[in-house]
């Protein structure tokens, strides 16, 4: 198991407050969304940062939250040389889960993944995701797989995101490979340091080093979406709005 305790309460160049703080604007002043910032994804030419549609929440209520991904990568645990050897999966080979070098996870997200969903065994439960929202105050967790204590897990005001509620854990089937580095989760390669957003419509995960400009290009299509709808509820024809504008 490997940890990058380098990023802590560090952003993509600017601090990580800073960057946090101007996101924030471009959601709750501009109404830049998941959809928005696909959109301009996919426009850039940055593919495969689109979160599987399984994934979705199943805590806190639909508003978007978002924040630099602090990921956890998850392994399955297969035989040695030695079929005779110990289970590489016990309570030392999981414990950084709960990532110990992090003190502060605000403006952070974390992100724990494994590949392919795990849908049969939880990757967090009801007193891990207390501890990271409650007591590291991580805005967020966006789970590639399975999470369990559906009590516990429904009552946070916390957004969780995860594929399915589970009773079985991951120890005896799963390690942590890292933390603080990568994580894969289905198709998509997430960094420590990228940011994720995520609402109503699923997650999408920005790279750090072009979030700037993709954060310009949503807000001003945020703008624009936001002047057709007034435009529609005003009466007038889609099809000739967008003509105009060359969008939608």
């Amino acid at each position: 198991m490997t940890a990058d305790t380098g990023v802590q309460r560090a952003g993509t160049g600017a601090p990580l407050d800073e960057t946090h703080a101007l996101l924030a604007r471009a959601v709750h002043e501009h109404g830049v969304s998941t959809p928005a910032v696909a959109d301009v994804l996919d426009a850039l030419g940055i593919t495969n940062r689109v979160l599987d549609p399984r994934l979705h929440r199943v805590s806190g209520d639909h508003r978007m939250f978002f924040g630099a991904a602090y990921t956890v990568s998850w392994v399955a645990v297969r035989k040695g040389a030695s079929i005779v050897a110990a289970s590489p999966s016990t309570w030392q080979e999981v414990r950084d889960f709960l990532v110990p070098q992090v003190i502060d996870g605000r403006g952070m997200v974390y992100v724990a993944g494994s590949g392919p969903l795990v849908t049969d065994a939880a990757l967090a439960g009801g007193l891990s995701t207390t501890y990271l929202l409650e007591q590291l105050g991580f805005e967020g967790m966006v789970l590639g797989g399975a999470v369990r204590d559906r009590d516990v897990v429904g009552q946070s005001t916390r957004p969780v995101v995860a594929s399915n509620f589970v009773p079985t854990d991951t120890q005896g089937a799963y390690r942590v490979e890292s933390v603080g580095s990568t994580c894969l989760i289905d198709h998509v390669l997430v960094r420590t340091g990228d940011w994720v957003l995520s609402d109503g419509n699923g997650t999408v995960v920005v790279p750090a080093a072009r979030l700037h400009e993709v954060l310009a290009a949503a807000t001003a299509t945020g703008r624009t979406e936001q002047d057709v709808l007034r435009r529609i509820r005003a009466g007038e024809r889609l099809p000739g709005i967008i003509d105009e504008v060359g969008t939608i």
